[in-house]
């Protein structure tokens, strides 16, 4: 009985055990129904997706039995156990087949990610996904902002640029454009792939303009990442003028605006805080103050107070090693004027000599013009003084000036290939006055295209340069020596002055030396005024350009002008010749195929003929126009008028006297080649004419029909 009854409890014991169990069972799940024996996965492992995106496949778990049969009803829990991230359903409910879900957006941290199901203290099960990088998102300035370099130069660090996703995270592959912004310059590359580390990198040259510059970085529609710099300026490089420039003023005084300029550099950057010194020229007075700095603006500013004298002056304003000139100038007063070749001087009213125009010859008297200045000067350029000497008449020739001083001193310069400034020698150009050898006391000289004339305060005449056709003139001496009779003496080119009608070597005189009251030295000939009014003319005389009623080749000797009129004045021109008489009237000889004889005529005359019936107190011949002054100080020009040297409005050339445009009153006129000048009797000196050389002396080069004013007067 006993081994029966406890086989008994054998076999009964599993049952009981089974259904004691199973109302544990139910009881903690408030489940009834089957045992859940485990939780299996059912989808959506090892999947790949960007970080913080939702994995494309739910995560499905399934409740079963120990028969592997689906629980309904069962409560499951999911969490995420690595990789950040979230689910959807937290807690879900097993359907019909003991199926449950949720659905994964991964967190923001690259590679594996799990999330696990729970169900009580069962083992959970565990979902892994890998997460990748999201598409790009932004674009971060890494590296490279806010340098600073000097314009149009390298920066020192490369401009990098960071692409990352959403989350941080770089990608690599992605196109970067780089565009320059404000500031211009450049970057190497205008497209750069980013690398490994989400990095696109250039090297950024800056533009030209100081100040703010920027460079941008793009990739498809991302908002770009914007660099800047600060770009200084380079180092000085010129001076530019703001104003003051070109001011004029009295003698000695201070001009009325400051002189104002920037310094900037290459590109044209003003450059702050450079010494700058003001240094004006020898004779152009003075700056205060002499040495300045600029301000942030490149600025700064001097006062400037101009030297004694009259004309042109220039300040130097040095910065580093480079000097720029500025121009400013003084009233001039002209007394007087001449007209040469292809230059003109002026007497001011202090004895200052000045001189414009062609300078190839150093007619100019300027002595060694500044590098780069080129040979003409379209302004008046102050002769330098010599010594205390100042100048009380001057005249113009072809290439060379001549001038006399107060104490009677001949000075003449320029062109000297035919000893034609007398000096002794020949060479070939003095660019200075230089004093004609000989201890003469002048009154008077003039110069003609290669030789030059002059008369002494004793009534003696003297000539020199090219005698080839005899404009040197000749003396005419008693032999002594052999058969008596009269011998004509010649001299050839002569480099100092040699006088006119005193025997050259030995013997007496003929005539006995005569009293000259005036000399002109012309194209190829010379005319001369004796004591008591009667001309003579010698040298070339085929045009009839000596007056002496013949067309002879040359004339050694002075030939008496015909007609029996007496002379104040005489002047020669190339081909030409007039004389002012002592009646007032104008009488002229030689060529006349211009109508620079003035009678209406076009031939040419071997004997004096009046031009027009005017009465004057001066005259003046150039190359083939003549001009006469009167006493109201009308002016009257006639002859060829090609290049506006007649004064009259226009280019015709005029057979008779033509009153001269603009109404002024003059006091003395000076006929040159193509130009004239004369000053009036207010003391302002004009011209007009030819001025391709710069001879009218307003500053240009365009010819001019009617009186200009020359530059620097009030």
């Amino acid at each position: 009985m006993q081994w029966r009854s406890a086989r008994r409890w054998w076999i009964l014991a599993p049952s009981l055990v089974a259904v004691i169990a199973a109302g544990c069972n139910s009881d903690t799940d408030g489940l009834i129904g089957p045992q859940v024996a485990s939780l299996s996965l059912v989808s959506g492992d090892n999947q790949t997706g960007p970080v913080g995106g939702l994995l494309p496949l739910p995560f499905v778990v399934r409740v079963e039995d120990q028969r592997k049969a689906g629980i309904p009803g069962a409560i499951v829990t999911f969490a995420v156990a690595t990789g950040g991230g979230t689910v959807t359903r937290a807690v879900d409910t097993a359907d019909a087949d003991g199926n449950v879900e949720t659905t994964v957006r991964l967190g923001a941290n690259l590679g594996a990610q799990t999330v696990e199901a729970r169900l009580r203290d069962l083992p959970p099960v565990v979902l892994t996904a890998n997460a990748i990088t999201a598409p790009a998102s932004k674009l971060v300035a890494d590296s490279g902002d806010s340098q600073t370099g000097p314009v149009g130069g390298l920066l020192n660090s490369f401009v990098v640029v960071l692409v990352t996703d959403a989350f941080g995270n770089p990608k690599a592959g992605i196109p970067v454009n780089w565009t320059v912004g404000a500031g211009g310059g450049a970057v190497s590359a205008a497209t750069v792939i980013s690398d490994a580390a989400g990095h696109a990198r250039v090297r950024w040259t800056l533009g030209t303009a100081a100040g703010t510059q920027s460079v941008s970085a793009t990739a498809g529609t991302l908002t770009a990442a914007i660099f800047t710099a600060t770009a200084t300026p380079a180092d000085p490089s010129r001076v530019q003028v703001l104003s003051g420039g070109g001011q004029l003023a009295g003698p000695g005084a201070t001009l009325p605006d400051s002189i104002v300029i920037r310094v900037v550099d290459q590109f044209g950057n003003p450059v702050g805080g450079v010494s700058v010194t003001w240094a004006p020229a020898a004779g152009s007075g003075t700056a205060s103050p002499s040495t300045t700095s600029t301000n942030a603006f490149g600025r700064t500013a001097t006062r400037w107070t101009l030297g004694n004298r009259g004309g042109p002056m220039d300040l130097n304003v040095q910065v580093n090693a480079f000097t720029t000139t500025i121009q400013g100038a003084a009233f001039i007063t002209f007394e007087t004027v001449a007209a040469g070749g292809r230059s003109s001087c002026a007497n001011d009213d202090g004895g200052v000599l000045y001189c414009w125009g062609f300078n190839g010859d150093g007619q100019l008297g300027v002595g060694d013009a500044p590098s780069g200045s080129g040979p003409i000067f379209s302004v008046p350029q102050a002769v330098p003084p010599i010594g205390n000497q100042t100048f009380s008449s001057m005249n113009g020739g072809l290439f060379h000036n001549c001038a006399v001083t107060f104490s009677h001193v001949a000075y003449c310069w320029g062109d000297n290939n035919n000893g034609q400034l007398g000096l002794g020698t020949n060479s070939r150009s003095e660019n200075a006055p230089s004093s004609v050898k000989a201890a003469i006391p002048f009154r008077s000289v003039s110069a003609g295209r290669v030789h030059s004339c002059g008369v002494s305060i004793g009534g003696r005449a003297y000539c020199w340069g090219d005698n080839e056709r005899g404009q040197l003139g000749a003396s005419i001496a008693f032999d002594t020596t052999s058969v008596p009779g009269t011998t004509f003496v010649t001299f050839h080119d002569t480099n100092e002055p040699k006088e006119l009608g005193s025997p050259f070597g030995g013997g007496t005189y003929f005539f006995g030396p005569w009293d000259w009251s005036a000399i002109a030295a012309g194209g190829v000939h010379t005319c001369a005024i004796r004591q008591g009014g009667s001309a003579y003319c010698w040298g070339l005389g085929r045009e009839g350009q000596h007056g002496n009623g013949a067309n002879s080749v040359d004339e050694y000797l002075p030939q008496l002008v015909g007609g029996g009129a007496q002379f104040d004045s005489i002047t020669a021109g190339y081909k030409h010749s007039c004389g002012l008489s002592q009646t007032g009237a104008i009488l002229c000889w030689g060529d006349n195929s211009n109508g620079q004889l003035g009678n209406g005529g076009g031939a040419s005359s071997n004997v004096p003929v009046t031009a027009g019936g005017l009465e004057f107190v001066a005259v003046t011949a150039g190359y083939s126009h003549t001009c006469g002054l009167q006493a109201s100080g009308d002016v009257y020009c006639w002859g060829r008028n090609d290049l506006g040297q007649l004064g009259i409005g226009n280019t015709t050339s005029q057979g008779t006297p033509a009153l001269v445009s603009g109404g002024l009153r003059f006091k003395n006129l000076s006929a040159g080649d193509f130009h004239t000048c004369g000053v009036t009797t207010a003391n302002v000196a004009y011209c007009w004419g030819d001025n391709e050389y710069g001879t009218v002396g307003d500053g240009s080069q365009a010819n001019r029909t009617t009186p200009t004013k020359i530059r620097f007067q009030r």
